[in-house]
């Protein structure tokens, strides 16, 4: 009966120690009762026989405790390290020791993204079919709009096997980003005065526009449902979609409305984003001395990319 208190105890050692610095003291008294019943249950036996079992029944425990103890220093002391630091930064959004575990699929999702569509396209015209319909695989899990158009092109390739599965990534695509649609508009039906509803409807007609999967009057047809979404956002929460809907604008062909917007964005709130649409609006419209001041402004406040740095270092033509 002792023996079986002693191991109840070490027990509710171990789990106080589990539970943080705060539960140790707890931990070490209940460590100390255990020692004493097991020293109670052997007092008839002889001194060596009573620290054999004594070593028997604690030796395991005490060592788990002490390797709890020293883990969780460490936990505390040691610096960040790995994935979630430095230039894997991006990857912070991803299931991870301390977030809620979420299916593998979204992970695998968010790799596929990371691949550039240009090696990809490398897999799809090489003469290898099994290459090929891997590159298949790769372009159906990022469905856009360069993704479709590859697999438009693998609709003509000679092996039938590798237009059947381009075929069916084309399907899949298209009834994912429909799936995103329907779901997003019956979320905004139930609270038509979401901001966050109404531009996440927006955000999946812009996806499904973009994926050039719909012809050139239902893609505009979706680019005016996403307009009235971020819209209709914007009215609720001034400034919370200014820049999708400058993107929706200039989509759409209506240049000036985008331009103002984005600009009065910018001046609120500058981002490199924001940056990055007027330098758009700015090389369309052929504004070569506000792109290059655009551009300067955007490095000397480090939020250019490559594009604006290339932009900030050449001559504005005369």
């Amino acid at each position: 009966m002792a023996l079986a208190l002693a191991w109840v105890g070490e027990l509710l050692a171990l789990g106080c120690a589990l539970r943080g610095p705060r539960w140790w003291p707890l931990a070490l008294v209940a460590h100390l009762a255990a020692v004493w019943l097991v020293d109670r249950s052997r007092r008839g036996e002889r001194r060596d026989a009573r620290f054999v079992v004594a070593a028997l029944v604690l030796a395991l425990p005490v060592a788990g405790l002490a390797g709890v103890g020293v883990i969780r220093y460490w936990q505390r002391c040691a610096p960040p390290s790995g994935l979630y630091t430095g230039v894997h930064s991006e990857m912070a959004e991803l299931p991870g020791p301390d977030r809620t575990p979420e299916p593998v699929d979204r992970v695998l999702e968010w790799l596929q993204a990371q691949v550039s569509v240009q090696p990809v396209a490398d897999l799809i015209r090489s003469a290898d079919p099994r290459t090929q319909r891997w590159g298949v695989d790769l372009l159906g899990r990022r469905g856009d709009g360069a993704s479709v158009e590859l697999l438009r092109e693998v609709l003509q390739a000679p092996d039938r096997d590798t237009q059947i599965a381009a075929s069916g990534a084309l399907q899949r695509i298209e009834e994912g980003l429909v799936g995103r649609m329907t779901q997003a508009r019956e979320a905004l039906r139930l609270d038509p005065d979401s901001p966050e509803r109404l531009v996440a409807f927006g955000d999946a007609c812009i996806a499904y526009q973009g994926s050039g999967l719909p012809d050139a009057a239902m893609g505009r047809h979706w680019l005016g449902e996403a307009e009235a979404a971020y819209r209709r956002a914007h009215a609720l929460r001034p400034g919370s979609t200014a820049q999708a809907l400058a993107r929706a604008l200039l989509a759409l062909g209506r240049v000036d409305e985008a331009l103002g917007l984005a600009l009065e964005a910018r001046a609120s709130a500058p981002s490199g984003e924001l940056d990055l649409l007027l330098s758009e609006i700015f090389f369309d419209q052929r504004r070569w001395r506000d792109l290059h001041d655009l551009s300067r402004e955007a490095v000397a406040a480090g939020r250019a990319d490559e594009t604006l740095r290339w932009w900030a270092g050449t001559e504005s033509p005369a």
